[in-house]
């Protein structure tokens, strides 16, 4: 089996620029990237995943850790062939039931000392693992975790989704907000809205439901939800999320939205709905115009100016060429709107 990925997670210190299997079996070696990858495709390590993952399923830990260990010791592969073997069965974890793996085997995986060492990408000089054990050990528990948040989910979304809400805003583990919400992209739509509704109750005083209320405002494709979103929402996805809607909504109530934004979101808000969804509406005279307006504004002239920049018409050149002229606030962000790409817009305005 080909090993098509590496998950890089610690970094760790090497001992010996070597190829070969040490004499001690414990020490760390340092490989070339290339020579290890190598090594690592030189045997058919399918079988012993298959193996060991077989014996798995059935929760013995004994039988499970003995496995483990005669793969970890077989002296016929080289190290980076036995740790990406390890590491494959590690991630085939991630589709058992947390039940079907016993504790002493994540342990297992959780405290194994990786010693297949290469040098890291950007910085030649440190050392970190080929093939991250440990990391993928994590990832399999955080795997399970979201998924048991997620069943938790189900039954709160169709009895009590205001319980749900208030879960999720005074939740601080990324696993259960992101189980929630795995959960609401599979509910019945009359589930969504309850939860959706819900969680517009407090929604003002509680922006952490931004990335829930966006998800609903996407599913349901409320106008009103999405207004309070551009007015309350806040953090690092609700761009994502403008952009998703732009995709959802039609044109006319996105230019609608975009109009509400301008007016009343604060301005970062209003800033990344322009840029989120001025692409769309690029050739609506009316939005042309009202980004236009908004040069002189000390707060979104610049995100104005940016998107006016963007693939601009000819009719926006032409507009952004006359309010260039002189020394206004808006002339300087008509004037940076032209400068941001010339060429296109040089070529644009040929015959």
């Amino acid at each position: 089996m080909k090993i098509l990925f590496v998950i890089v997670l610690c970094i760790c210190p090497g001992f010996f620029a070597s190829t070969v299997f040490a004499a001690d079996p414990s020490a760390s070696l340092q490989w070339d990237r290339g020579d290890a990858m190598a090594a690592a495709n030189s045997v058919n390590i399918d079988r012993a995943v298959f193996e060991i993952a077989n014996v798995s399923a059935l929760a013995n830990a004994e039988a499970t850790l003995e496995k483990l260990n005669q793969l970890e010791t077989r002296s016929d592969w080289p190290m980076p062939a036995r740790e990406a073997a390890l590491y494959e069965f590690t991630l085939s974890l991630a589709e058992l039931p947390r039940t079907a793996v016993a504790p002493e085997v994540m342990q297992h995986l959780h405290d194994y000392q990786v010693r297949t060492l290469v040098p890291d990408a950007d910085h030649g000089a440190t050392l970190v693992p080929l093939f991250n054990i440990r990391g993928a050990a994590a990832g399999v528990e955080n795997n399970w975790q979201r998924k048991e948040f997620a069943i938790e989910a189900i039954a709160l979304i169709r009895t009590n989704p205001a319980t749900l809400v208030n879960a999720y805003a005074q939740s601080t583990n990324h696993n259960q907000r992101s189980g929630y919400l795995d959960s609401l992209r599979q509910a019945d739509m009359a589930d969504v809205a309850g939860a959706q509704q819900a969680a517009l109750a407090q929604f003002e005083q509680t922006p952490e439901l931004t990335a829930l209320i966006g998800l609903t405002a996407v599913l349901t494709a409320d106008p009103s939800a999405v207004q309070q979103l551009l007015v309350n929402g806040n953090g690092a996805g609700l761009s994502a999320t403008l952009r998703q809607l732009a995709e959802q909504l039609p044109a006319a109530e996105i230019e609608v939205l975009l109009t509400y934004a301008i007016i009343e979101a604060p301005a970062a808000n209003a800033s990344l709905a322009i840029a989120a969804w001025w692409p769309g509406l690029k050739h609506v005279a009316a939005v042309r115009e009202l980004l236009v307006e908004q040069l002189t504004d000390p707060a979104l002239g610049s995100a104005a100016a940016l998107a006016l920049a963007q693939s601009p018409d000819v009719q926006t050149i032409k507009i952004l060429q006359q309010t260039a002229a002189g020394n206004t606030l808006a002339a300087r962000r008509a004037q940076l709107a032209l400068a941001i790409n010339r060429e296109q817009l040089i070529g644009e305005t040929q015959p």
